[in-house]
């Protein structure tokens, strides 16, 4: 018998699908690329690191589980229900007709209170643990806290303590 090769074609609407999906690939590479070197979608303006995590990150794990410990056993602030609510809240008013910008903005401040209170405590646990540092754990943690701001928040500090 002979070898006989058969030559077979690609479809072109196989050739059009991959011409599609190497442009769409391309398209999403791009869009992550300009989203990387302008810093996200806000530009670098957005909550990224808030200005407690590197003070948190920084602490011994056993400081930051009293910090969150402190907040989240806390009565007075709001928990997963009084934040579930007033997000349906939003949605309803959201969906009204007409818009009640009054009830919007009433809604907004609601949340913004929530999220005053739980600084509050958290800022307060935190002073506690440090108020009570020695000066020499003080320094060192001081360190960690420069580290960890210098990066972005981003990996584990090293800890030697």
């Amino acid at each position: 018998m002979a070898d006989t090769e058969i030559a077979r074609r690609v479809p072109v609407w196989v050739k059009i699908l991959l011409g599609a999906s190497l442009a769409f690939n391309l398209a999403v590479v791009g869009l992550v690329g300009g989203l990387v070197t302008r810093g996200g979608p806000l530009g670098g303006k957005g909550p990224g690191m808030g200005y407690a995590t590197p003070y948190v990150i920084a602490l011994p794990s056993e400081q930051r589980r009293v910090v969150f410990g402190t907040v989240r056993n806390d009565p007075d602030l709001p928990g997963r229900g009084a934040r579930r609510a007033a997000y349906r809240d939003m949605v309803a008013v959201l969906e009204a007709d007409p818009f009640d910008r009054a009830a919007v903005e009433a809604i907004l401040q609601r949340q913004s209170r929530g999220v005053a209170d739980v600084q509050a405590v958290a800022q307060g646990a935190w002073l506690d643990i440090v108020a009570e540092m020695p000066v020499e754990e003080r320094r060192a943690y001081a360190q960690r806290v420069s580290d960890v701001a210098a990066r972005g928040g981003r990996g584990k500090p090293d800890r030697k303590d």
